[in-house]
């Protein structure tokens, strides 16, 4: 989004060519940074990168397909389909050694790379259903006569840090297609699926310390929510649960306020079982065993779970994921607290009680 018409000050150099601005003033979001720069008016009838969407002079480089890079990312862009196969296997063993405690990621994935012509050409009417359809990266699985593979393809021109989180979160979406059982894979939803994708891209992009990373996988909207929801039950039950509640957990994704349900799954009855006093045979068909639901009560107090830190902190409160200047309401106990974020440092949170007007502040 640009705005115009900003008073002009002698100071005022443009981003892009570096030049004072003479005239209108024109503000760009850099998608990277999530800043807002100022560019001059004939900087901005430039191609923009398609990275971070700021205009791209000669310094940047022009792509076969259409796209263009601005310097900053140029730098770092992977453009060779080999380098992108490598970066991919790493990736993959990353993700073994971080998780080798709770699982492994499938190694049935055949890894090619694709451009803007590719991803048009998929998406016209009659192409194929690919997984995360976002530009950056797609797996799609098949199956022939040596059984069951998938095929990802990895975005060219994506800088380093962020074709590995594209990876990851492509290799999750097999781990979900091997793990899952198909009945549970029906019934939960696509924002689900892809908040547990991001969760794997932003652990693994936390184990690296790749923080800009991180900022922009929670600033991305498209899991709508779901992945803040995940990192907050992730820091809460451990992500051993988090696996669990994806292949037999009961609801379809995650709920603001309630991330207690996610301990409610229903796991298969292994054979010779016993269930109600009844020993169970191999042969026995029986679909699933779960123990009786419990209530869970309501927090008795205001907790803070967790601070994620960046550009645009956030913080985790009784499961709910609020940034500076929000209002929400908490149910403690019986009662609903109205309450505003003023603010969030690394280690703490400043909250008002709208009603009382008191102010608390909560430490980690």
């Amino acid at each position: 989004m640009c705005l115009a018409g900003l008073v002009v000050d002698a100071e005022d150099i443009c981003a892009v060519c570096g030049k004072p601005i003479d005239g209108e003033i024109y503000l760009v979001k850099d998608q990277v940074t999530g800043e807002d720069v100022m560019v001059c008016s004939n900087c901005l009838k430039l191609p923009r990168c398609f990275i971070c969407g700021l205009p791209v002079n000669d310094s940047g480089i022009a792509l076969p397909d259409g796209r263009h890079l601005c310097a900053r990312d140029a730098k770092t862009a992977v453009l060779d389909v080999h380098d992108a196969q490598q970066i991919a296997a790493d990736v993959h063993a990353d993700l073994d050694r971080l998780f080798a405690r709770f699982t492994t990621f499938p190694t049935n994935v055949d890894v090619a790379v694709l451009d803007r012509i590719d991803v048009d050409q998929m998406f016209q009417p009659g192409g194929y259903d690919f997984e995360s359809p976002n530009l950056l990266g797609c797996i799609q699985a098949k199956t022939n006569a040596s059984g069951k593979r998938y095929a990802m393809r990895l975005m060219t021109g994506l800088p380093l840090v962020e074709l590995k989180a594209t990876a990851a979160h492509e290799l999750s979406h097999a781990w979900v297609g091997e793990n899952v059982p198909s009945e549970r894979h029906g019934r939960l939803s696509r924002n689900a699926e892809e908040g547990f994708c991001e969760l794997v891209a932003y652990l693994l992009m936390d184990s690296q310390h790749e923080e800009a990373q991180k900022e922009f996988i929670l600033r991305n909207h498209y899991t709508r929510g779901q992945i803040s929801l995940f990192i907050a039950a992730e820091q809460r039950f451990g992500f051993d649960q988090m696996l669990d509640w994806m292949r037999y957990g009961e609801s379809s994704e995650l709920e603001a306020g309630h991330l207690e349900k996610i301990r409610d799954i229903k796991m298969p009855v292994p054979p010779g079982r016993v269930t109600n006093g009844t020993a169970l045979n191999a042969g026995t068909n029986v679909a699933a065993w779960s123990p009786a639901p419990v209530a869970v009560p309501k927090p008795a107090s205001i907790r803070l779970q967790g601070i994620l830190w960046g550009n645009h902190p956030t913080a985790i409160i009784n499961d709910h994921t609020v940034s500076a200047n929000d209002r929400f309401t908490l149910k403690i106990g019986a009662t609903d607290v109205n309450l505003r974020c003023l603010e969030i440092t690394p280690a703490s949170v400043r909250l008002q009680n709208l009603d009382t007007g008191q102010q608390e502040e909560l430490h980690l």
